[in-house]
């Protein structure tokens, strides 16, 4: 389906609940061909299709995008038309949003009761995908999804989902990956699950750790404690036993993705003039890329195979929050909304004390300290960026921009270029749209490394057994 990729490559994947395609364009990046994509936001399908063209499957494109449409019957027909018996790889990313921390206490606060978030009917699609795990019989499946699924609702539903992979005939293993471990510059930690159709007597295994430092500490991927969420250890294999590379390298961190980038502020010249500004994409310039040196990372963001940017950079420009761009500027790197919340009182007692007339909802936010803490960070560019979400079409506040001089909140590049996107990679939508699809996708070169090992271990090039040593090192029988 790729119309930029090599189509003369055997191993073929589908792609369920695809978002815009960080998955997907990881895999192709890794060997395989996708044969399609099932995405039920329209205008997401539209950058799918922008970036991988249409499904030739017309069982995907009758489903108008909704997994729970596809007539399977006819979808393992059609791929034996085209001489595919065995589909190569299933991969299933379902919605994230009941799952996660923010999602359930949203859920829990529309509700008005503690739990509710566990009767989202988006947390039970992964049966759904269990049924076409089951008509199809891939050689491999790949599921991914957030932390947040160890444990909803008292169950650890990616436990679930291993036993009911196991039963369907595979041979499942599962783990938490940080997608920073693998030269994505954002700490973002994600439930893998990976299985292989039990007579290809394959044993799962993760791809190595080959980016590391001390920012995982506290989180899930610093230590084991995911471990304590799983009633059987048969299928979770924790962090301590990943396979690691002898010599790591540091984090890539948020100045090596955004550096190369040229600095916006015409939000600025907007308030300064008393002009109209509008966050959107045709109202502004394209602008060059800055000149100079730049890092192994936004040359990689560049230059892409088949995703290769021209002189411009496109999706550049901000969110209009006037009462906060001076918030934005006196912010220190690593500020949270406490530290703002003090820095905008600082601003009101002073223009109150030169005899202004002004009002505090001018200055102050009106968010609670104590329930609000993270909602404002300011990223610090020598660290990786903490975890993008989907939130960010809200308000964007979680991710301002480290230069004060540019006094905003991160751009739907800067947040594709902390994705990992390439800048070639283009989005439908307005700016919204573009940060619900950046927020929510699979990281390419995340996804590009797991593939990398999947398709080392289907094709026979490290088909001997695996076990993990306690010390993360493949051990030897």
């Amino acid at each position: 389906m790729n119309q930029r990729g090599n189509r003369n490559r055997d191993h073929y994947f589908l792609d369920l609940f695809a978002g815009s395609g960080g998955f997907t364009l990881g895999l192709e990046s890794a060997g395989f061909t996708s044969l399609g994509s099932v995405e039920i936001n329209p205008v997401t399908r539209r950058t799918l299709e922008e970036n991988f063209g249409e499904t030739p499957l017309q069982a995907v494109r009758a489903a108008d995008g909704d997994v729970t449409r596809v007539d399977l019957k006819k979808l393992k027909a059609e791929l034996s038309a085209r001489g595919i018996s065995n589909l190569d790889l299933l991969v299933a990313c379902p919605p994230c949003q009941g799952f996660s921390r923010v999602g359930r206490a949203k859920l829990d606060s529309l509700a008005g009761s503690k739990g509710s978030h566990s009767l989202d009917p988006r947390n039970r699609l992964y049966r759904k995908v269990i049924d076409f795990l089951t008509e199809l019989k891939p050689k491999v499946f790949l599921f991914e999804n957030v932390p947040g699924m160890l444990s909803i609702g008292g169950r650890n539903v990616a436990e679930i989902v291993c036993r009911q992979v196991q039963e369907a005939g595979y041979n499942v293993r599962a783990t938490v990956l940080n997608a920073a471990w693998f030269g994505v510059p954002q700490l973002r930690e994600r439930v893998i699950i990976m299985a292989f159709r039990n007579d290809l007597a394959i044993e799962p295994e993760f791809p190595m750790i080959r980016f590391d430092g001390p920012e995982t500490e506290g989180h899930m991927t610093g230590g084991d404690s995911a471990a304590q969420l799983w009633r059987d250890d048969e299928f979770f294999v924790p962090c301590s036993r990943l396979k690691r590379a002898a010599a790591t390298r540091p984090f890539r961190c948020v100045q090596d993705a955004l550096g190369d980038l040229p600095g916006f502020t015409a939000h600025l010249k907007a308030l300064s003039k008393g002009r109209k500004y509008k966050a959107l994409r045709g109202l502004h310039e394209e602008p060059c890329y800055v000149r100079g040196r730049i890092s192994e990372y936004a040359q990689m963001m560049r230059r892409w195979p088949g995703y290769e940017a021209d002189d411009i950079v496109r999706d550049h420009f901000c969110r209009w929050t006037p009462r906060d761009f001076r918030i934005f500027r006196r912010m220190k790197e690593g500020d949270k909304y406490p530290d703002a919340i003090g820095i905008a009182e600082g601003l009101y007692r002073s223009a109150r004390e030169a005899g202004q007339k002004v009002r505090r909802d001018d200055f102050i936010p009106p968010y609670r300290v104590d329930s609000f803490k993270e909602k404002w960070r300011k990223l610090i560019r020598s660290r990786p960026s903490w975890t993008l979400t989907a939130h960010l079409s809200k308000d964007s506040y979680s991710h301002i921009h480290y230069d004060s001089k540019q006094a905003r909140s991160i751009t739907p590049r800067e947040a594709a270029r902390l994705q990992s996107f390439p800048d070639g990679f283009r989005f439908h939508g307005c700016m919204g749209d573009v940060f619900v699809q950046v927020g929510n996708a699979v990281p390419p070169l995340f996804s590009k490394a797991i593939g990398e090992t999947v398709l080392t271990l289907l094709t026979g090039r490290t088909r001997k057994k695996v076990r993990y040593s306690g010390r993360g090192e493949e051990a030897r029988p």
